[in-house]
């Protein structure tokens, strides 16, 4: 109702003041010209008022599964397996587990070719990364989370298909399972980790209560510390490789 109060406002003000044979004052001729910008101002602010409600938030609702490279031990680990048997060499190996995760952002900056955002990941495997190949000393299993903030910087960003990068650090943490023959080992190993990966957005597909929803596909990397393995490695880093997919909500 506001914004046709204003077209029609300005529609009044422009027959007035462009109307031919129609002698005015000098000073109606001004305020007639004061009124008709004021008027026209009014309306752009209000034309642009979807543009200014464009969606500005993005979360990113997501399960995957992580992979955890093989690890190296020290020399002089003890290499006989939790069967009895010697172990061929010294790498300990990772079963890949289900992750689930959650990304929220907020767009800092929106252009026709791209667009840069901050947010905060959040990651976790609920169910245990197992270790597959280990000495019987060794852990047999760690949960993990990861919380993160980020920036993201996002391609054609109104495109159907939109290819992003992020990169951002926070904190980790580790709980492991101790092993069955060292009673007085204390799990729980916080530390620190980087995260850096890409991925590809889609436009919105469907509308749920109005609100716009698309998909996300990704592959990051949460370059941290170890957990405690109760034994030392040849590294005191590991790649934690998700691969993840899932909705992209607007908002």
């Amino acid at each position: 109702m506001i914004v046709i109060n204003v077209k029609q406002r300005t529609l009044e003000l422009f027959k007035h003041s462009a109307a031919p044979g129609v002698p005015v004052s000098l000073r109606k001729a001004r305020e007639n010209k004061a009124e008709l910008l004021v008027g026209l101002l009014m309306a752009v602010i209000f034309w642009s008022v979807p543009t200014f409600a464009q969606e500005r938030n993005e979360v990113g609702l997501l399960i995957g599964g992580i992979v955890t490279p093989s690890q190296t031990l020290s020399p002089g680990a003890n290499l006989v397996s939790p069967s009895g048997t010697p172990l061929p060499n010294s790498n300990i190996t990772f079963n890949s587990a289900l992750t689930l995760g959650a990304d929220y952002d907020r767009n800092l900056l929106h252009t026709h070719r791209f667009a840069i955002s901050g947010g905060i990941d959040f990651l976790a495997s609920p169910l245990d990364v197992k270790l597959d190949q280990r000495p019987v000393s060794v852990i047999n299993q760690y949960a993990v989370v990861f919380l993160t903030p980020h920036l993201r910087v996002k391609f054609h960003p109104s495109g159907r298909i939109s290819p992003w990068l992020s990169f951002g650090g926070g904190y980790a943490r580790f709980l492991e399972v101790a092993p069955a023959n060292t009673p007085s080992f204390r799990p729980g190993t916080n530390t620190g980790t980087f995260v850096f990966g890409g991925g590809l957005d889609s436009r919105p597909v469907l509308h749920l209560l109005r609100i716009p929803i698309g998909f996300r596909v990704e592959i990051r990397d949460f370059y941290s510390g170890q957990p405690n393995y109760n034994q030392t490695t040849t590294g005191n880093l590991q790649s934690n490789v998700a691969f993840n997919g899932g909705l992209l909500i607007r908002f």
